[in-house]
């Protein structure tokens, strides 16, 4: 008897299995409220209050929040599902790309800079899709992972640089100026050096993977 309890409780404590016909798990629905936090995002950015642009800081903080804990959840538990695999990434690639565009949008960074960027993230993103869909192992580089983290830090660093611009000008009862001679340089040549490393990452990721393609 004291074996079969133990037999029970080894099975309580064990990870669910791989289930990747099941739509509605944890991380499943932290990948779902990403997209769909992504248009409140450029609503909130856009607006012409000022605390709204706090908002959408908060509000792309929480969104990267949900991409940090849905694959590790997923991992975790072994909830893995072929929707997760086929949505998580492209889920990333809009969150990140909606503010991209958006500083673009305000004035604050070159938009042909952007673009590549954009370029590399929709073919290296499409080519790991149809990877994955075929059931085929892709090769993550380090260097990719640091092209994504760079990103993101770029995304925050902006968006906080909009709200430091912003309580300024608020405080100060001034028109809002997001950019400077100075500042918009210094911002491109950040984001010129975020493109470089994008665009040399999708190069070694094309050249690892080009049997797998």
């Amino acid at each position: 008897m004291p074996q079969v309890n133990t037999i029970e409780s080894n099975r309580m404590t064990m990870p669910e299995p791989h289930t990747p016909n099941r739509l509605w798990t944890v991380p499943n629905i932290l990948t779902v409220s990403r997209l769909l936090l992504t248009p409140v995002f450029l609503l909130l950015i856009f607006a012409a209050n000022w605390y709204f642009k706090i908002l959408a800081l908060l509000v792309f903080t929480v969104a990267s929040l949900t991409d940090f804990y849905d694959g590790r959840i997923a991992r975790r538990d072994g909830t893995v599902t072929n929707f997760g695999r086929f949505m998580d990434p492209l889920a990333d690639k809009l969150l990140v790309s909606a503010a991209l565009i958006a500083f673009v949008h305000l004035g604050m960074v070159e938009a042909w800079l952007i673009g590549a960027m954009l370029v590399r993230d929709v073919v290296i993103t499409g080519l790991r899709i149809f990877a994955i869909r075929r059931g085929k192992p892709v090769v993550t580089s380090q260097l990719a992972k640091w092209k994504t983290m760079l990103q993101l830090v770029l995304v925050f660093g902006i968006l906080i640089f909009i709200n430091v611009r912003v309580v300024e000008a608020e405080l100060a009862a001034q028109p809002i100026v997001l950019v400077g001679d100075i500042s918009y340089w210094v911002l491109n040549v950040l984001v010129a050096v975020v493109t470089l490393v994008a665009v040399v990452s999708g190069v070694r990721y094309l050249i690892e993977n080009r049997k797998t393609f």
